[in-house]
């Protein structure tokens, strides 16, 4: 909460100290989900729900500024508030853009890595029709990096390109598996995204790679110096992510006439040499629009692997049982179907219902989580 809060003052005081002038062109604008979910179990969970009735893990509220400098030159920063870190505030976004001209612009600072279709508006809710992005593919631990981001859109026959490049570094607490972690870091990331754009359709490819993936599990630090006191350094070394290479990939489509709309993705994530399975993820999307209201459809899967299983043998049965545990633990192999409606109660507000089923094939369970938002931009 303390650096939360200390990132927000510093964020406010750089807009605050800007010079009179500037301060009379900052653009104000915001958005904010309020949205609350169960499921239909006692037993069942997902996606930070249970079956008491909660407004925390999915609503959010938060304010964005930017500042022209010059006509070439601006500052913008988001500052959040989300409902599922109770509340805290915390600085998204907080860059600086230089406008080349009207095709090339480049952004320096704290920015979205924008792994996905919907990365640059992932927590915007009105701006797509789900009630919130289909979790088999929106599932990468962390949104923000620090570094650089250079965009550039050309227009080539009848089709609009847009292609960003990126570098920088992220280092941050995440969470993978529902394993806490201690920190993780990724040095020297590089990568790009090209979209292209025809009338109704819109099709994107991304490829981000690092060669310095570094994670501290907390909850398998024990287990590692046990190994490595057994004997079993090499399995050990297998095991924990240390300057290991990670790469991310994905593969996207949208069709939308503004009458019906039908659209997915397809992302592999793979860390070489741990024990981070790779990960394997898919969704397809279709709907219709009535006037102020819609009706979709949303399927997707993830699919889990580990490569090379064998490379976590341990010869001591007791320790074979631990790493084993350990392995499978992060290990997702679940469908999800979901079905939703939105309604427009507002130029700027959607109300949307939203019913999930994820099916999990590792454990064969299965959960229902019924959930509804109001989500709006300012």
């Amino acid at each position: 909460m303390k650096n939360s809060l200390l990132a927000c003052i510093g964020a406010s005081a750089l807009l605050i100290s800007l010079p009179s002038h500037a301060q009379d062109k900052i653009q104000w604008s915001g958005f904010g989900n309020i949205a609350a979910g169960m499921t239909t179990g006692s037993d069942d969970q997902l996606f930070g729900y249970d079956n008491n009735l909660d407004f925390n893990p999915e609503s959010l509220f938060a304010l964005q500024a930017k500042a022209d400098l010059s006509d070439k030159l601006s500052i913008t920063t988001q500052i959040m508030s989300r409902g599922e870190e109770d509340f805290d505030l915390g600085v998204e976004w907080a860059y600086l853009q230089y406008q080349f001209n009207d095709s090339t612009s480049v952004n320096v600072g704290k920015l979205r890595l924008p792994f996905y279709m919907y990365s640059d508006s992932l927590d915007v809710g009105y701006s797509y029709h789900w009630l919130r992005t289909p979790q088999s593919v929106y599932r990468v631990a962390f949104d923000n990096y620090t570094g650089v981001s250079v965009q550039h859109n050309a227009f080539i026959g009848n089709f609009i390109f847009n292609t960003q490049v990126v570098a920088g570094n992220m280092n941050d607490d995440i969470d993978i598996g529902g394993a806490e972690l201690s920190k993780a870091e990724m040095n020297n990331m590089i990568g790009f995204n090209t979209s292209a754009i025809y009338n109704n359709l819109t099709m994107r490819i991304a490829y981000y790679q690092t060669n310095d993936t570094n994670i501290e599990f907390n909850e398998i630090s024990g287990l590692l110096d046990t190994l490595r006191q057994a004997g079993a350094g090499q399995v050990a070394s297998e095991l924990e992510v240390s300057e290991d290479k990670g790469t991310f990939a994905s593969v996207g489509f949208m069709y939308d006439n503004f009458n019906w709309f039908v659209g997915g993705e397809y992302t592999n994530l793979e860390v070489e040499g741990s024990y981070i399975p790779e990960q394997r993820s898919s969704y397809l999307t279709a709907g219709k629009r009535f006037d102020n209201w819609a009706l979709h459809a949303t399927v997707g899967q993830t699919d889990d692997k580990i490569s090379n299983a064998e490379r976590f043998t341990v010869p001591v049965p007791q320790l074979q049982a631990a790493v084993n545990q350990v392995t499978t633990n992060v290990v997702n192999e679940t469908t999800y179907t979901s079905l939703g409606a939105n309604f427009n109660i507002a130029p700027s507000a959607v109300l949307k219902f939203d019913v999930t089923h994820s099916d999990d094939k590792l454990t064969d369970e299965s959960d229902v989580l019924v959930s509804a938002a109001v989500q709006f931009v300012f």
